[in-house]
C-alpha cells in the first residue's frame, strides 16, 4: 500500500472509537440488567461454556481473518478460498464441539454445562459464514458500517432477546439466546455492508490460493490461541477447583450450585477489570493492527503511531485504574449489584494490572502487524505456564481466588516487560523515548493518587457528620462520584502540561479543542 493510499487512521480511529464505546456502553448495560435476573451461578456456568467455544473458535479459522487483514496483495481467489475453507472448518469445529460437550461437562461435573456447549456451538457456524465481509471491511477501515453492524446485532441480541428471556426465567439460557441471535445478526449487517472484494466470494474455488496466507494465519493462530488461553486459565481453574472440590456436584445440586456461584463470582470480578482494557483491545485489534500493517515497512512513521497510541493509553489507564482500584467494592455493587460487593478485594487486585494490560494490547497489535510473532509466541507461552502454575497452587493450598487474583496481576506485569522489550525491538524504537511518551500518564497518576487521597477524607468526615446512617447505595455512589472527579480533573491537568497527548502535536486540532478554555489556558497551551 502506497503512502497515498494509507488509510486516514484520523476518521479510522474516530469511527471505531464511537464502535468500540458503543458496545462497552451496550455489553455493560446488558451486564448490569442481567446480574439482577440471573444468579452467580449462571454467570459462571455460562463463562466456563464461552471460554471453551473461545478456545475452539481459534481454531475454527486458523488466522484466515487475520490473513485477509495483513496481507499487502490480496487477490480475489484467496478471497473465494478463504470463505469455503473458513465455513468447512466451522462445520466441523460445530460437530467436534458438539460430540466433545458431554466430556466437558463431566470434567466439570456439570451435565447443564454439555447441553448449553452444544448450543452455542453454532456460534461457530455463524461466524465462519461472516469471517469474510467482517475482514474485508477492516482491512478498507469501513469502520462506520462496522458501527452500525455492532449497534443493530447488540440491540437485537442483547438488549431485546437476552433480556427479555432473562426476565421470562429462562436463566443461562438467556444468555445462549443473547449469543446466538448476536453473532446471527452481525454476519447478516456484515453482508448487507460487504465491501467489493467481497462479491463472489461465494463461488467454488480450490485452497491451494491459501497457501501463502496459511503460513501466517497458523503462526497468528497460535499467537491468538496463547493470548486467549492466558486469558481464560485462571477461570478455568477456579471452575474445575470449585466444581470438583465440591464433593459429588453431579449428585448434590446445592453443591453444584454453590461451585457455580464462586466460579461466577470470579469470572464477573474479571470481567469488570477487562472492561476498560476491552476498549482498548478492540482499537488495536482493528485500527491499529490493520494501520500498522500498512505501514509495517516504514520504521518512522511506525513509531509515530506508536508513540501517540502510547501517551494516549498511558494518559487514560494510570489514573483510571488506581481510581477503580481505590474503590472497588464499590464499583462492583453498582455495576453488578450489592451481593457482587463481596468481590471487592478481588476486584481491587485485578484492577492494578489494567494499564498494563492495556499496554500489552498495543504490543500485541503491532507484533501482529509486523510479524515479529516468534519470539512473542515464546514469550506467550511462558506467561500460560506460569499463571497457569500459579494459579493452580494457590488453589491448592487454600488461598482461594483472590490468590489467584494475584497470580494474575504479578503474571501481567512479568508478560508486559518482556512483551514491550520484543515490541520496541520490532519497531526499532528507542527505550528512552518510550518512557518520555507515557509521562503524561505518570504526572496523571500522581495527580489523580492525590486527589482521591483528599477527597476520600473530605467525603468519610462530611458523610459521618452530615449523614451517619447513609444506605450503602449512597456510599457507593458518593464513592463512585470522587472517582471519577478525580480521574477527570487528573486527566485535564496531565492535558494541560502535556497538550500533545490529546492533539498528537496537531497545532489546528489543538486550536480547536482549546478553543473552549479560558484565554489564560489557551495561551499557556498554544
Amino acid at each position: 500500500m502506497t503512502q497515498s493510499a494509507q488509510p486516514a487512521f484520523a476518521s479510522s480511529i474516530r469511527w471505531q472509537s464511537v464502535n468500540v464505546v458503543t458496545q462497552v456502553v451496550l455489553q455493560l448495560i446488558f451486564i448490569v440488567l442481567l446480574a439482577r435476573l440471573i444468579s452467580k451461578a449462571d454467570f459462571g456456568l455460562m463463562s466456563i461454556a464461552l471460554v471453551v467455544v473461545g478456545f475452539v473458535e481459534i481454531f475454527a479459522q486458523i488466522g484466515i481473518g487475520p490473513s485477509l487483514i495483513q496481507r499487502g496483495d490480496l487477490k480475489p481467489e484467496q478471497i473465494r478460498a478463504a470463505f469455503s475453507f473458513s465455513v468447512v472448518l466451522g462445520c466441523v469445529f460445530f460437530a467436534l464441539t458438539y460430540a466433545m460437550a458431554p466430556t466437558v461437562g463431566q470434567w466439570f461435573d456439570s451435565a447443564e454445562l454439555a447441553s448449553v456447549l452444544r448450543w452455542i456451538a453454532l456460534s461457530f457456524i455463524l461466524s465462519s459464514l461472516a469471517l469474510i465481509p467482517r475482514s474485508l471491511l477492516i482491512r478498507n477501515m469501513a469502520f462506520k458500517n462496522l458501527f452500525i453492524a455492532s449497534l443493530v446485532s447488540m440491540v437485537i441480541g442483547n438488549l431485546v432477546i437476552g433480556l427479555g428471556m432473562a426476565y421470562a426465567g429462562y436463566g443461562v439460557w438467556s444468555y445462549v439466546g443473547a449469543l446466538l441471535s448476536q453473532n446471527a445478526a452481525l454476519g447478516i449487517m456484515y453482508w448487507l455492508f460487504k465491501p467489493a472484494e467481497a462479491h463472489g466470494a461465494w463461488k467454488p474455488q480450490s485452497w491451494r490460493p491459501l497457501a501463502p496466507m496459511l503460513s501466517y494465519g497458523g503462526r497468528a493462530t497460535l499467537y491468538n490461541l496463547l493470548n486467549y488461553a492466558s486469558s481464560k486459565v485462571d477461570t478455568v481453574l477456579v471452575g474445575h477447583h470449585a466444581q470438583t472440590g465440591s464433593t459429588g456436584a453431579l449428585d448434590n445440586p446445592t453443591a453444584a450450585t454453590n461451585g457455580w456461584t464462586t466460579t461466577g463470582l470470579y469470572d464477573r470480578s474479571a470481567y469488570l477489570m477487562s472492561l476498560p482494557v476491552s476498549i482498548l483491545g478492540k482499537l488495536g485489534d482493528s485500527v491499529l493492527f490493520s494501520g500498522m500493517s500498512a505501514i509495517q515497512n516504514e520504521k518512522d512513521a511506525l513509531q509515530s503511531v506508536l508513540r501517540r497510541a502510547l501517551g494516549l493509553i498511558a494518559w487514560l489507564t494510570f489514573p483510571g485504574s488506581l481510581a477503580l482500584a481505590w474503590f472497588a467494592g464499590d464499583v462492583a455493587a453498582l455495576l453488578l449489584g450489592e451481593p457482587y460487593a463481596e468481590a471487592e478485594p478481588i476486584v481491587r487486585v485485578l484492577f492494578i494490572g489494567v494499564a498494563f494490560r492495556s499496554m500489552i494490547k498495543l504490543a500485541d497489535a503491532l507484533i501482529r502487524a509486523v510479524d515479529a510473532l516468534n519470539v512473542a509466541i515464546l514469550i506467550k507461552s511462558i506467561y500460560l505456564m506460569g499463571l497457569g502454575l500459579s494459579s493452580w497452587f494457590v488453589l491448592s493450598v487454600g488461598w482461594g481466588i483472590e490468590g489467584v487474583a494475584w497470580s494474575v496481576t504479578i503474571w501481567t506485569v512479568v508478560q508486559f516487560l518482556f512483551l514491550s522489550a520484543w515490541a520496541l525491538r520490532s519497531a526499532e524504537w528507542n527505550l528512552l523515548e518510550a518512557i518520555r511518551s507515557i509521562v503524561p500518564g505518570i504526572k496523571a497518576l500522581l495527580i489523580a493518587a492525590a486527589l482521591l487521597g483528599i477527597l476520600s477524607q473530605v467525603l468519610h468526615y462530611t458523610m459521618a457528620i452530615y449523614v451517619p446512617s447513609a444506605s450503602p447505595l449512597t456510599i457507593h455512589l458518593a464513592h463512585a462520584m470522587v472517582a471519577i472527579i478525580s480521574t477527570i480533573i487528573a486527566l485535564f491537568a496531565a492535558a494541560i502540561l502535556h497538550p500533545e497527548v490529546v492533539d498528537g502535536g496537531d497545532l489546528e486540532l489543538r486550536k480547536r479543542w482549546t478553543a473552549y478554555l479560558p484565554l489564560r489556558l489557551q495561551n499557556r497551551i498554544l
